[in-house]
């Protein structure tokens, strides 16, 4: 995927990647629906999409991480990424949340009052899932495993379901690691200053700094693990973001990179020597893993779909899950599946699709996906 598609998907579009299989060709009009309500439940956005053959099932959508506020417009046409669902007679419910950024502490909260109202409203589901995409595939996993009773199964998109805190402490070593090769270049790392934003003027600085030092440019493309000469600009103008907004949400730093020792780049040495050092304030790191650290205790079937190419949430981070299910005892219900592309959340409809019915026929007494490739 080109750094010119992955901005405009970092900056807050939620669903543009998903959908950007549909987007080449001329879009199918969406399945008929008996029910498509827009509105405010509790202070936060909400749209609910039932299709004229509803077959008394749910998905509780999770989007990602968004800069901006998701806004749900009445008549809109809804992404192509929920065709499959609505065409088998699923309704979809979506909170906007009433926080953007690392919005899990509100998103897993508002995301519960929408099922709530959905049921009071249409009547209660014969069965529910829950589907995230990037930081809402963490939050579809935290649903599942907080309230197996009220979920059949999870679906994670590009999910970023290892614990928060070793996910983006990952991110914060790399702008550390940015900042030797390039000192004041982007300004402090802590505190990020309050009026950065990752947009284009800054994306383009990063750039033309990595193409001035091929060398600092691998080393630091080596260090993240993903992506390349292409994405990598755009990882690091988003991550210092989102670092930014976690400061002030934890209500301090909750990032340190004192007792870690970097390895794998050109000059090992000189890094550990010259990278600043810094120690997470103990509250703020506390906040990060307790919104989320998930447990891996699944009662319900997960799975959960990546791209090999995942430029920013890590394709391989997705073990971490694997490892925790196993300690819990429950890893006969994770399965992790993959498809062949590069970019975040680069899925067609289509591929969503069956995912999905893997899911759910899993969940009805099926037998169990098999790991690897998505199958066609």
């Amino acid at each position: 995927m080109r750094a010119r598609g992955l901005l405009p998907l970092l900056l807050g579009a939620a669903f543009a990647a998903a959908s950007a299989g549909a987007r080449e060709a001329p879009r199918p009009r969406a399945p008929a629906a008996a029910v498509s309500e827009v509105g405010v439940h509790a202070g936060a956005g909400y749209r609910i999409d039932v299709p004229a053959n509803w077959n008394r099932g749910l998905v509780v959508f999770f989007h990602g991480y968004a800069i901006d506020p998701v806004v749900f417009r009445e008549g809109e046409r809804l992404s192509p990424m929920f065709d499959p669902l609505l065409a088998q007679g699923f309704a979809v419910a979506q909170s906007a949340y009433s926080a953007t950024g690392w919005a899990v502490e509100q998103g897993s909260a508002d995301a519960e009052r929408l099922r709530r109202y959905f049921a009071a409203r249409h009547g209660r589901p014969k069965e529910t899932y829950a589907m995230g995409l990037s930081m809402g595939g963490l939050l579809a996993a935290m649903a599942v495993e907080t309230q197996p009773a009220h979920y059949d199964g999870a679906l994670a998109l590009c999910g970023a379901i290892e614990p928060t805190d070793r996910f983006m402490q990952r991110a914060f070593a790399l702008r550390a690691a940015f900042d030797h090769y390039f000192p004041g270049l982007l300004g402090p790392l802590v505190p990020v200053p309050d009026g950065y934003r990752p947009d284009r003027e800054v994306v383009a600085r990063i750039a033309a700094a990595l193409r001035d030092d091929p060398q600092a440019a691998a080393s630091l493309r080596a260090l993240h693990g993903a992506g390349d000469a292409r994405s990598l600009p755009d990882v690091i103008a988003f991550v210092t973001y989102s670092i930014k907004e976690m400061q002030r949400r934890a209500g301090g730093n909750p990032f340190g990179n004192a007792d870690l020792v970097y390895t794998g780049t050109a000059d090992d040495v000189a890094l550990n020597a010259g990278v600043r050092r810094y120690r997470a304030d103990p509250r703020a790191a506390a906040y990060l893993a307790r919104w989320y650290t998930p447990s891996g205790r699944l009662r319900r079937p997960m799975l959960a779909l990546h791209d090999v190419g995942d430029p920013l949430v890590v394709a391989s981070g997705a073990f971490e899950y694997a490892l925790l299910a196993q300690r819990a005892g429950h890893a006969d219900r994770f399965v992790q599946q993959y498809v062949d592309a590069e970019g975040h959340c680069v899925f067609t409809p289509a591929q969503i699709g069956r995912a999905f019915d893997a899911l759910v026929g899993w969940s009805r007494g099926g037998a169990r996906p098999a790991a690897g490739r998505l199958p066609d």
